[in-house]
């Protein structure tokens, strides 16, 4: 299998992604919101580039089953029903809803990319479950000769690299490789990799001194980064199809699935975080 990693949309041509596996990792945070909205009941996300264009989609939706979510400066917009938040994005308030979601990082990521043969959403929170969607695309050309080209584009923060962005891509590569990494890497592959072995014994610790890390706890966001850390909580893979981000069909009954196993109440949820 081809992996390469980007560690920024603005860096990518049409001609980078046209007829690739993408893999979006936005962890910090529309991505994890996007696995947690899903996983939660919403019907399907909408990502949109702006605000401009989510008011214009939101205007053509009925308001009963849709919800407009999203952030600016990393803030809920005045007037949205949610923010960029996952721990927003409850079963009460999104199942079988509409999320139209505007981001200033993630959502334009996925309106940006032209041509790939299919793009998912990755994440710590799901991060077993794009490397599971990896090893089944590597199985099912198992003795031909084109391997399938993948491209892990890290959406990073305001067109820079964002480290837990990169960190992840590095997680999934060692796990898709199982700790030993082929002959031939191509270079954005081999400092994705590089980075996660160099720090994945104080994974945590890494992740918290992130700089984008930093500027959301000062913001008051420090249970977002929490929640965004934790490996393999939301085995669900959202894939991006006519620009929706939906389940298959198996991944929604997983999903109910996770939702019925929600604490009913707030101390039940109080006790299991703390689990």
């Amino acid at each position: 299998m081809n992996v390469d990693v980007c560690f920024s949309p603005k860096a990518l041509t049409e001609d980078a992604v046209k007829g690739k596996i993408v893999v979006v990792i936005d962890v910090l945070r529309a991505c994890s919101t996007i696995v947690t909205a899903l996983a939660h009941g919403a019907r399907e996300v909408f990502p949109v580039a702006d605000r401009g264009e989510a008011g214009r989609v939101a205007a053509q939706l009925d308001p009963e089953t849709s919800l407009l979510g999203g952030e600016q400066g990393g803030q809920r917009i005045e007037g949205y029903g949610a923010g960029n938040s996952p721990l927003e994005y409850e079963p009460t308030l999104v199942a079988g809803k509409i999320v139209v979601l505007t981001t200033s990082n993630g959502t334009r990521a996925f309106t940006s990319l032209k041509g790939p043969a299919e793009t998912v959403v990755g994440c710590f929170l799901n991060l077993s479950r794009v490397v599971d969607f990896l090893r089944e695309l590597d199985e099912q050309t198992n003795g031909v000769d084109e391997n399938p080209h993948v491209l892990i584009l890290c959406v990073g923060h305001d067109g820079c690299a964002a480290l837990e962005d990169v960190l992840c891509a590095g997680m999934i590569l060692h796990r898709l490789w199982s700790g030993r990494a082929p002959s031939g890497l191509a270079d954005g592959a081999r400092i994705a990799l590089t980075q996660y072995r160099s720090v994945h014994s104080r994974l945590a610790r890494s992740l918290f001194n992130c700089a984008h890390t930093q500027r959301l706890i000062a913001l008051g966001f420090g249970d977002d980064v929490a929640y965004c850390a934790r490996v393999d909580a939301i085995p669900l893979l959202p894939r991006y199809d006519e620009n929706l981000l939906i389940l298959d069909v198996a991944d929604k009954e997983r999903a109910r699935e996770l939702v019925s196993a929600l604490p009913e109440n707030e101390e039940e949820l109080a006790e299991a975080v703390e689990v």
